[in-house]
């Protein structure tokens, strides 16, 4: 991966000077400079959340669909690390403020609005959700501890596990990730070479995790939602950023593209014939799985033929949704059952909550997700006051709602 040579200067960027102003700006709406956009990332997102929905919609064709989070998780920390590591390069330093800024303003609005229309149905007591969902259920959604609390009602709560917001869980721990990952930086930034430190602090975190998995006397809940046992995944990605950031360099060559290919093929097969109740797959299988997700990743990155195929503008399109749906599936296949639609089954069943999800993700990518992240500049003091307050209020209308 090339990078240009570190200045001390902030108001330096890519492509030469800019006020901090107007630095601010682009960091808080995420346009960053330091990283150019790739559609095939996108496609790969794409294919994911079809694995995550196919997964739940019809449970019996792509039964290790599930797994598709486990990609997600992988390529965040990708992400996140390479801006991190990228931002500080070129800039002498990295705003954790503006950082974290602009997560909350990227996550919290659809996911926020997903809740309250959520919270809201379920008051209505004709619509039936009132005993699928407790009084803590939104507030750990919004809140971003939905993992734990899973956690912990499991073992009482039966089949209300299975509410409207669980999958709230893998966004819990993803934020959980971005704290994490900020907290490790400013321990490291100081060093003369901050990412060797990240890197040896996460190849850690990915032995550790995969250990537990192994070795530890988990329950099942724990297994596939603790944080620290699903930290090899989001490791992973981080390991390859600070490897391609020391190098460098990206992967180049047809070995990275037939590198690339082969686990993504190796990961079309596991959402196929992986199964839930495989004992593999919560001793160990998640992080051998972020294993291929960085196979995954180093032949997009090679800008192969992987990279043009996954590329295609009609599959980046539905990436770039990726995450408006998979806010709203789950809610919507809780929703559309049979008994509520005359007694649809099967694969009609399935393609009307297909048909009902895509139509209200776009609602959401396009009149909540885009408007808040290009149209709302506001400073990261004010971004974080702002969701303080209204997941305050979102808690306060739970306990009125549901109580």
């Amino acid at each position: 991966m090339e990078t240009t040579p570190s200045t001390n200067n902030p108001s330096v960027s890519a492509e030469g000077p800019v006020s901090s102003e107007a630095r601010q700006t682009e960091l808080l709406a995420g346009r960053h400079r330091f990283l150019p956009y790739s559609p095939a990332l996108d496609g790969l997102r794409a294919v994911c959340v079809f694995a995550v929905v196919a997964y739940h919609f019809a449970p019996e064709t792509w039964t290790g669909g599930l797994l598709g989070v486990s990609v997600f998780f992988t390529l965040s920390g990708y992400l996140i690390t390479t801006l991190l590591l990228l931002e500080s390069d070129r800039t002498g330093t990295a705003d954790l403020g503006a950082f974290w800024a602009r997560r909350i303003r990227r996550l919290a609005p659809a996911a926020i609005v997903t809740t309250l229309v959520v919270l809201l149905l379920a008051s209505w007591e004709p619509w039936g959700w009132s005993n699928a969902l407790r009084v803590s259920d939104p507030i750990a959604a919004v809140w971003s501890y939905m993992n734990w609390h899973q956690i912990s009602i499991a073992p009482t709560a039966g089949l209300r596990i299975v509410h409207p917001l669980s999958p709230y869980w893998s966004l819990a721990v993803e934020e959980q990730f971005y704290a994490i990952i900020g907290v490790i930086y400013l321990g490291v930034r100081h060093l003369r070479r901050p990412a060797y430190a990240m890197l040896a602090i996460t190849a850690c975190a990915w032995v550790g995790g995969a250990a537990t998995a192994l070795f530890g006397n988990l329950s099942t809940t724990m297994a596939e939602w603790g944080t620290h046992v699903r930290a090899p995944e989001i490791a992973a990605g981080v390991i390859l950023a600070c490897v391609l950031f020391l190098a460098k360099r990206q992967p180049i060559g047809r070995a990275a593209d037939l590198l690339g290919w082969g686990a993504f093929v190796t990961l079309l097969t596991l959402f196929v014939l992986a199964d839930k109740t495989q004992w593999w797959l919560f001793h160990g299988g998640f992080a051998l799985v972020s294993v291929v997700s960085v196979g995954v990743l180093v032949g997009l990155l090679a800008g192969g033929s992987l990279s043009r195929f996954l590329g295609w503008r009609p599959l980046a399109f539905l990436g770039t949704m990726s995450y408006a749906i998979y806010l709203v599936h789950w809610p919507v296949r809780v929703a559309i059952v049979p008994e509520n639609v005359g007694g649809l089954d099967g694969a009609p069943l399935a393609a009307l909550r297909l048909v009902v999800a895509l139509g209200l993700a776009a609602l959401l990518h396009f009149g909540v997700e885009r408007p808040f992240m290009n149209r709302f500049p506001a400073s990261p003091r004010r971004v974080f006051l702002i969701w303080i307050a209204v997941s305050l209020a979102v808690t306060g209308l739970a306990y009125g709602l549901l109580s």
